[in-house]
């Protein structure tokens, strides 16, 4: 398949996905609206408040307009603060989207980066946008300037940049 064929099908999926959605918040039932677009080379940018903003990227994404996710695959995503110049990176196998909250949740070899310069990885971890924070129960390990640390969770607050681990916090000794 060409370039420009690959082009003109995705745009052609999103605009039959997105009428999909509007068909169905109208309470109208159309036969030939997919229930399930493939997307490759998704960006999802959403303004989340006065110089909030949320980026994210992934190879592939599956989205679901019945339930408003998104199934992403190869995932970066970036929450940034621009007035508090504050920024936080994280990557992950995949991840899943939700379009109307901005909520996701991040799986499969989670890193991330805080704009503090602490770097951490988890086997998941879930982004809430109401309360403005990342976390995770799963097992943690921090990295900083000071050190490495490992804990039985996290929670970062982002719009206070303040990063906690949780449980059983423990430091790694480097030989």
């Amino acid at each position: 398949m060409s370039r420009a064929h690959h082009i003109r099908r995705v745009r052609t999926l999103l605009v039959a996905g997105w009428f999909g959605i509007l068909a169905g918040a109208a309470g109208l039932v159309r036969a030939d609206v997919p229930s399930e677009l493939e997307v490759t080379g998704m960006r999802f940018v959403r303004a989340l408040g006065p110089g909030d903003e949320l980026v994210v990227r992934a190879e592939r994404a599956r989205l679901l307009p019945d339930s408003d996710l998104a199934i992403l695959e190869g995932v970066d995503a970036v929450v940034s603060d621009s007035m508090k110049a504050r920024r936080h990176e994280i990557r992950c196998d995949r991840a899943e989207l939700n379009l109307k909250t901005s909520d996701i949740r991040a799986e499969g070899r989670v890193q991330g980066v805080t704009s503090a310069g602490h770097r951490y990885s988890a086997p998941w971890v879930e982004y809430d946008h109401e309360s403005g924070t990342l976390s995770s129960d799963a097992p943690v390990e921090l990295v900083d300037d000071s050190g490495t640390y490992r804990g039985d969770g996290f929670r970062l607050h982002l719009r206070e940049g303040r990063f906690q681990l949780l449980g059983n916090v423990r430091v790694v000794q480097t030989p």
